[in-house]
């Protein structure tokens, strides 16, 4: 299978973690006799730079808390100073079960005022990335180690950076993690260059994040036939918009995944209505993941409206989702919540 890569800015394709060697067949199932292993999950967007002003306090004292309270195996975290990347992990790892922990970390963006620090971050580099519990080997594309999506914009470069995560007793979980583009129409349309590739599609307007969303799943979906797959991440859609469809198993969706929330029974006939559409089916819903208390369900207005717009998707063939299986957690700290899954993988 063969992945495309673009070339970005030096700056922005350096890699933070160094690749380990392949391992042993990540498709050898678990030992014979075993019980089905649960996995917990988390994601969240920690907006280290313009929520959180570069801060390595109390933000980052805050998602430290929670993920240890959350028992996350597997971590997926997006926009932080390298600074706030650093000052977590190292917290973390002083934490009970933590002392372990493994990163997958790549740069997303640089020069970022907030983020500066002469001694750890001297270019100022926001990035995301993955931790785990357990060992982790980086995964490449085409010799890359990472996925590039492609379309930048804002001079945001966007990603997918997995993990061949060794989750003990179990088989080894590919875990990736990613941030796609902000739809343009929400900000402005015309601030994005003619790209005969974008202004084709039949989904122009939302046209950047469709790209990206698409070049993921047809990357992770072939692995998912070999391997359990899981894709963390603020993907900036709601769930039964277009981009998300390349990733849905369910309700018209073409993909192979389950969100963690998504067999929850709150969203069985509670069915939503927004400007941009309607929520009709319960498999492709979920709890808002962006907003607060009280806000509107309308999402051209993303700073004054409540939306799911982070997720976590494992696969099918390997995982299953119960009603319990997905849930959010607040925190001051952030403009997004925290996403929690807890999935059983299967023999």
């Amino acid at each position: 299978m063969r992945f495309r890569v673009t070339t970005v800015v030096a700056a922005a394709a350096f890699l933070l973690a160094t690749p380990t060697v392949a391992v042993a067949d990540p498709a050898s199932p678990a030992p014979a006799g075993q019980p089905e292993r649960r996995v917990r999950m988390l994601d969240f967007n920690f907006a280290g730079n313009g929520f959180n002003g570069g801060s390595t306090g109390a933000p980052v004292d805050d998602a430290v808390t929670k993920i240890h309270e959350q028992r996350a195996e597997i971590i997926g975290l997006n926009e932080m100073c390298y600074t706030q990347w650093v000052v977590l992990r190292d917290r973390l790892k002083a934490k009970p079960g933590y002392a372990g922990l493994t990163e997958q970390v790549v740069v997303t963006n640089h020069a970022i005022p907030n983020c500066y620090d002469a001694q750890v971050n001297p270019d100022g580099w926001h990035v995301m990335g993955l931790l785990s519990k357990h060992p982790s080997d980086r995964v490449a594309f085409d010799g890359t180690p990472y996925l590039d999506l492609g379309h930048h914009h804002r001079q945001r470069f966007r990603k997918l950076v997995c993990g061949d995560v060794h989750v003990p007793r179990a088989k080894v979980v590919r875990a990736c993690v990613t941030h796609t583009e902000v739809p343009l129409v929400i900000i402005d349309e015309k601030s994005f260059p003619d790209a005969p590739d974008i202004t084709a599609d039949p989904h122009y307007g939302r046209s950047i994040d469709y790209a990206q969303s698409k070049l993921i799943a047809e990357s992770i979906t072939p692995m998912a036939r070999r391997m359990p797959v899981a894709l963390l991440g603020d993907l900036n859609e709601l769930p039964f918009l277009p981009s998300l469809t390349h990733f849905y198993a369910k309700c018209g969706g073409t993909g192979v995944f389950d969100e963690v929330d998504g067999a929850d029974p709150r969203w069985r006939g509670n069915i939503r209505h927004w400007n941009l559409g309607t929520e009709d089916c319960p498999h492709r819903q979920g709890e808002w993941t962006m907003g607060a208390d009280g806000l509107p369900d309308d999402y051209d207005r993303p700073y004054q409206s409540n939306r799911k717009i982070d997720y976590i998707f494992v696969d099918r063939r390997h995982f299953k989702v119960g009603p319990g299986s997905g849930w959010v957690v607040t925190t001051p700290y952030s403009d997004h919540r925290i996403v929690v899954g807890d999935v059983v993988l299967k023999h």
